[in-house]
């Protein structure tokens, strides 16, 4: 479960400016900072009304930026994720002598 912060047009923070409503959410476990921040997050029990009328009704997630942008930062940041596990499983073994 992650605290997130979503603004008056429900646009996601990983931190309050003072204006922003906190929001626990399992939604975004295991996303990197850019990924989360691309994203516009509709509460349950709440609804955000689109520019051209079209109301979503919470709960809900969609990017507001590009997708293949934040695919690409998301897809890096698991490559980082799985590079360090990969450098600290070797470090293990040399430690072992595997």
């Amino acid at each position: 479960m992650k605290t997130i912060y979503i603004d008056s047009d429900f646009k996601c923070h990983l931190t309050d400016d003072g204006t922003c409503v906190p929001v626990e959410t399992d939604f975004f476990d295991g996303k990197c900072d850019a990924y989360i921040e691309g994203f516009r997050f509709v509460p349950e029990g709440q609804s955000w009304t689109r520019e051209d009328g079209t109301v979503f009704r919470g709960e809900m997630a969609a990017p507001w930026r590009p997708w293949p942008e934040l695919d690409k930062q998301q897809r890096e940041y698991e490559r980082e994720l799985l590079r360090q596990y990969e450098q600290a499983l070797s470090e293990i073994e040399a430690a072992l002598g595997v």
